[in-house]
C-alpha cells in the first residue's frame, strides 16, 4: 500500500497544484513546490508537517483578495515509526479537493490500482 502522504503529493503535481509544505511545530516554511522530489524531501525532514494545495488565482480573485494563490485543501501528515501507509494523513478539511484525494486513494489502494512509491 502506497503512503498516502506520497499519494497526496504525486495527486496534487498531477492535477497542476503548487505545493506549501510548512513544519507543524513552529509554522516555518519549508518550501513551495511543484515538484515531487522537493515536497517529499520537505515532509521527511520533520516529523509534523502541512501540505497546502494551492492554485494560481484568477485576475478577478487577485483584485479582490490581492493574493496571487488560492488555498484549495490543508492536510496535516504526521510520520511515526511503524505507523500503517495510510496513517500518515493525520487529519484534513473535508471539501471538494480533499474528498476526491481520498477518493481516489481508496481506488489506488483497495481496488488494485497501484503508483510506485
Amino acid at each position: 500500500m502506497k503512503k498516502a502522504y506520497l499519494h497526496n503529493i504525486k495527486y496534487a503535481i498531477n492535477k497542476g497544484f503548487r505545493l506549501v509544505i510548512r513544519d507543524g511545530e513552529d509554522g516555518e516554511l519549508l518550501t513551495k513546490t511543484y515538484g515531487y522530489k522537493e515536497a517529499k524531501e520537505a515532509i521527511e525532514s520533520v516529523d509534523f508537517t502541512y501540505i497546502k494545495w494551492q492554485r494560481p488565482t484568477t485576475e478577478a480573485e487577485q483584485s479582490e483578495t490581492g493574493h496571487l494563490f488560492k488555498t484549495l485543501a490543508v492536510f496535516a501528515v504526521i510520520l511515526d515509526y511503524d505507523q500503517e501507509p495510510d496513517e500518515t494523513i493525520a487529519d484534513y478539511g473535508c471539501n471538494e479537493y480533499s474528498e476526491a484525494w481520498c477518493h481516489d486513494y481508496e481506488m489506488d489502494c483497495y481496488q488494485g490500482r497501484q503508483y510506485e512509491q
